[in-house]
Protein backbone atom coordinates (compact mmCIF):
# COMPACT_ATOMS: atom_id res chain seq x y z
CA UNK A 1 0.00 0.00 0.00
CA UNK A 2 0.99 3.08 -0.95
CA UNK A 3 0.30 6.39 1.22
CA UNK A 4 -0.22 9.78 -0.03
CA UNK A 5 -0.18 12.72 1.77
CA UNK A 6 -3.77 13.07 3.18
CA UNK A 7 -3.01 9.65 4.91
CA UNK A 8 -0.75 10.97 6.98
CA UNK A 9 -2.73 14.34 7.60
CA UNK A 10 -5.85 12.06 8.94
CA UNK A 11 -4.07 11.31 11.85
CA UNK A 12 -4.79 14.34 12.98
CA UNK A 13 -8.49 14.18 12.56
CA UNK A 14 -9.98 12.15 15.60
CA UNK A 15 -12.67 10.60 12.99
CA UNK A 16 -9.96 9.25 10.35
CA UNK A 17 -7.33 8.45 13.19
CA UNK A 18 -8.51 4.74 13.92
CA UNK A 19 -9.43 3.84 10.33
CA UNK A 20 -5.55 4.83 9.58
CA UNK A 21 -4.48 2.98 12.50
CA UNK A 22 -6.27 -0.14 11.74
CA UNK A 23 -5.14 -0.38 8.39
CA UNK A 24 -1.80 -0.14 9.52
CA UNK A 25 -1.78 -2.85 12.09
CA UNK A 26 -3.77 -5.13 9.19
CA UNK A 27 -0.92 -4.45 6.93
CA UNK A 28 1.37 -5.50 9.46
CA UNK A 29 -0.21 -8.53 10.56
CA UNK A 30 0.23 -9.08 6.85
CA UNK A 31 3.91 -8.58 6.87
CA UNK A 32 3.68 -5.31 4.35
CA UNK A 33 5.56 -1.92 5.50
CA UNK A 34 3.72 0.67 4.03
CA UNK A 35 5.30 3.19 1.35
CA UNK A 36 5.49 6.79 0.21
CA UNK A 37 7.64 9.31 -1.13
CA UNK A 38 8.79 12.23 0.53
CA UNK A 39 6.85 14.40 -1.60
CA UNK A 40 3.99 13.42 0.30
CA UNK A 41 5.38 13.03 3.26
CA UNK A 42 6.46 17.11 2.57
CA UNK A 43 3.03 18.06 2.12
CA UNK A 44 2.07 16.63 5.83
CA UNK A 45 4.93 17.66 7.52
CA UNK A 46 4.27 20.53 9.65
CA UNK A 47 4.47 20.93 13.24
CA UNK A 48 6.00 16.99 14.50
CA UNK A 49 5.79 18.00 18.46
CA UNK A 50 2.18 18.15 18.14
CA UNK A 51 2.07 15.18 14.94
CA UNK A 52 3.02 12.23 17.49
CA UNK A 53 1.26 9.75 15.36
CA UNK A 54 2.14 11.11 12.24
CA UNK A 55 5.90 10.65 13.66
CA UNK A 56 5.41 6.97 14.36
CA UNK A 57 3.26 6.31 11.30
CA UNK A 58 6.47 7.54 9.29
CA UNK A 59 8.57 5.84 11.33
CA UNK A 60 6.71 3.00 10.49
CA UNK A 61 6.61 3.46 6.44
CA UNK A 62 9.24 2.86 3.85
CA UNK A 63 10.42 6.44 2.64
CA UNK A 64 10.85 6.51 -0.79
CA UNK A 65 12.92 9.41 -3.57
CA UNK A 66 10.34 11.52 -5.45
CA UNK A 67 11.92 10.46 -8.64
CA UNK A 68 12.50 11.92 -11.64
CA UNK A 69 10.92 15.06 -12.34
CA UNK A 70 11.42 14.97 -15.92
CA UNK A 71 9.34 11.55 -16.32
CA UNK A 72 6.78 13.07 -13.26
CA UNK A 73 6.29 15.80 -15.33
CA UNK A 74 5.30 13.59 -18.29
CA UNK A 75 3.06 12.18 -16.50
CA UNK A 76 1.66 15.26 -15.47
CA UNK A 77 1.42 16.15 -19.18
CA UNK A 78 -0.15 13.08 -20.31
CA UNK A 79 -3.48 12.22 -18.04
CA UNK A 80 -3.59 16.22 -17.63
CA UNK A 81 -3.37 16.61 -13.64
CA UNK A 82 -1.21 19.48 -11.55
CA UNK A 83 0.03 17.78 -8.35
CA UNK A 84 3.14 16.30 -8.98
CA UNK A 85 3.07 14.74 -5.77
CA UNK A 86 -0.05 12.76 -6.43
CA UNK A 87 1.94 11.61 -10.01
CA UNK A 88 5.02 10.67 -8.42
CA UNK A 89 3.24 8.25 -5.91
CA UNK A 90 1.20 7.43 -8.91
CA UNK A 91 4.45 6.03 -10.58
CA UNK A 92 5.73 4.62 -7.40
CA UNK A 93 2.32 2.54 -7.16
CA UNK A 94 3.63 0.91 -10.87
CA UNK A 95 7.21 0.44 -9.75
CA UNK A 96 6.11 -1.71 -6.29
CA UNK A 97 2.73 -3.14 -7.85
CA UNK A 98 0.98 -1.51 -5.33
CA UNK A 99 -2.54 0.65 -4.96
CA UNK A 100 -2.21 4.21 -3.39
CA UNK A 101 -4.56 4.91 -0.67
CA UNK A 102 -5.53 8.58 -1.24
CA UNK A 103 -7.88 11.17 -0.26
CA UNK A 104 -7.67 12.92 -3.63
CA UNK A 105 -9.30 9.82 -5.80
CA UNK A 106 -9.92 12.32 -9.02
CA UNK A 107 -6.02 12.57 -9.46
CA UNK A 108 -5.43 9.15 -8.67
CA UNK A 109 -7.79 7.98 -11.15
CA UNK A 110 -7.03 10.31 -14.06
CA UNK A 111 -3.14 8.46 -13.54
CA UNK A 112 -4.64 4.90 -14.07
CA UNK A 113 -3.49 3.75 -10.79
CA UNK A 114 -5.00 0.87 -8.66
CA UNK A 115 -6.27 3.01 -5.33
CA UNK A 116 -8.63 3.04 -2.22
CA UNK A 117 -10.17 5.69 -0.44
CA UNK A 118 -9.66 6.60 2.62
Amino acid sequence: MIFDAGVFIALDKPSKRGIVLALVEELARQGITPATNDAALAQAWRKPAQQVAMKKLVDATDVRPFGDPKTIGMVCAQTGTSDIADASLALLARQMDRPVLTTDPGDMRKLGVEFRKL
